[in-house]
């Protein structure tokens, strides 16, 4: 008996272990240290434009806010709240697609002020909460754990409940500038922290597995204990497999109800291998076949549930693991390995599509990007730029959505289309992959349509490893009508810039 006990308990703490993993490895040390807990307060004004933002990079817990605003006319604003990006934690920095909440704000109109990340990136510009153009707003912000609270001018917002519980905060303006008055954040610590450290759930584990071993003993004269810790701990593990929260707290509730529900199944494991007839274990024996059977759709659901915050929408548009990319096309910047970028054009521009892999995969001495972007400078004059978008995981289709859903406005004069060795991603809308040398068809038929619209020039760049039948695609596209450039491995990258730039140059002039 004491040794089943014994076995029973080391399975609670096994439960519990598996429970307190689910939290990022040094992320409660993170925001421990990190997170602001004295209160900020901005005297001098500070103007926002659409090439320079208002950030503050600090990490936020809990606070209370308050800013007044004054919007120009025509002017849009976003106060990006909650936002979390890629950063190091123990010297190692995880890749993810980066999480905000949104406020916005308008001198045009009138409406709802909060939006997710999904409504704020694809969402209809405007129709953010309405204040007079040329007069300061006053704006409150409440922010107590997940739960976000606004008031703008005296209208009250409903509440928001964010992905995340602390993260930077961010201000910044689409068609006009904006100017902060004053600003006021009182700050907290995250309430709770210790609700996430790894011996909390170790100790729930314990005391899961001791309400177990009671009630068994309730329910059968001689239970099995070992069996029941062995239920006990393989159905946390099931939950528990296979979710992966980047930078993210998992909801407390939920990982409650899962050490919950891996102690009834003990229980009732243990009161059916007792006494309970074969008749009554038979339901319970088709349950824990389906639990084996489906561990992916338990993880999933557990991962939603969870408030995992990976989205097809998102990352059909920005690719997987996009960092700040998101936060930076919903304010029309491009970061490149010299400078951000905004939209305001002073000069000859190319804008290069197919990946960070593709243009800059090299040392900053070869990247294609820098190179072609020199010689650019250097034949058109000191405001000429060669831009490329920073995604890792990047396929032909993706680039053309992010391209077209968010930097049309950067109107270059050339688009270099890149198509990569590994061209492959779903339809954002029907979820179906995309491969085929008919699907680059297609996508390559949307971009020649949009350059002859907007009177642009078109080079084609495909990469080494690219298959035989892509490659034909790409050339019968072209024709005699589009340069193509066609990397090899014998190829020098200072070379493909060179010819990049030979096939751009005519068609700038």
């Amino acid at each position: 008996m004491r040794f089943s006990l014994g076995v029973l308990l080391a399975c609670g703490l096994g439960a519990g272990w598996s429970l307190g993993g689910l939290v990022p490895d040094g992320l409660v040390e993170l925001c421990d240290r990190e997170v602001v807990d004295r209160p900020f307060e901005l005297t001098e004004p500070a103007r926002v434009t659409e090439q320079r933002w208002f950030f503050l990079p600090q990490l936020w817990g809990d606070f209370d806010l308050q800013m007044d605003l004054e919007l120009g006319e025509g002017a849009e604003v976003d106060v990006l709240l909650r936002q979390v990006e890629p950063r190091f934690v123990d010297e190692v920095m995880v890749p993810f697609t980066g999480r905000f909440s949104t406020l916005r704000i308008s001198s045009e109109g009138d409406g709802p002020g909060w939006r997710s990340r999904e409504a704020a990136l694809f969402g209809p510009r405007g129709g953010g909460v309405g204040v007079e153009p040329g007069r300061p707003a006053t704006v409150w912000i409440e922010a107590r754990g997940a739960t976000l609270t606004a008031n703008v001018s005296g209208k009250r917002q409903a509440t928001l409940e964010a992905d995340d519980v602390y993260g930077m905060f961010t201000v910044l303006v689409r068609g006009g500038d904006a100017v902060i008055h004053g600003l006021r954040i009182d700050a907290r610590p995250i309430a709770g922290l210790w609700r996430w450290q790894k011996w909390a759930w170790i100790a729930a584990g314990a005391a899961a597995a001791l309400l177990v071993a009671a009630a068994a003993s309730l329910l059968s004269e001689r239970p099995p204990l070992g069996v029941a810790g062995g239920a006990l701990l393989g159905v946390t593990v099931v939950l528990c497999r296979g979710v992966e929260l980047p930078l993210l707290f998992p909801d407390v509730a939920v990982m409650v109800s899962m050490l919950a529900g891996a102690t009834v199944v003990a229980v009732l494991v243990a009161a059916l291998r007792g006494r309970a007839s074969l008749v009554a274990t038979l339901p319970l024996a088709v349950a824990l076949l389906a639990l084996g059977l489906g561990p992916q759709w338990f993880a999933g659901h557990v991962a939603r549930s969870l408030g995992q915050s990976a989205s097809a929408e998102v990352d059909a548009v920005f690719g997987a693991d996009s960092g700040e990319q998101p936060s930076k096309a919903l304010g029309q910047l491009v970061r490149t390995p010299r400078a951000i970028v905004d939209r305001e054009k002073r000069g000859r521009r190319v804008f290069l599509l197919g990946g960070e892999w593709l243009y800059n995969r090299a040392a900053p001495s070869d990247q294609i990007g820098l190179q072609l972007g020199a010689k650019l400078r250097a034949a058109f004059g000191p405001g000429a730029e060669a831009l490329s978008l920073p995604t890792v995981e990047a396929y032909s289709a993706q680039q053309w959505r992010l391209f077209d859903g968010f930097y049309q406005g950067f109107e270059p004069d050339v688009l270099v289309f890149g198509v990569g060795a590994t061209d492959a991603g779903r339809d954002p809308e029907t979820g179906e992959l995309l491969t085929s040398p008919d699907d680059l068809r297609q996508t390559l038929a949307r971009v020649r349509d949009d350059c002859d619209a907007r009177d642009r020039g078109l080079v084609l760049f495909v990469d080494t490893g690219t298959t035989r039948a892509r490659r034909e695609v790409v050339r019968g596209f072209a024709g005699a009508r589009y340069p193509v450039v066609e990397l090899t491995d014998e190829l020098p990258r200072a070379e493909v810039a060179r010819r990049l730039f030979d096939a751009v140059e005519p068609l700038l002039r």
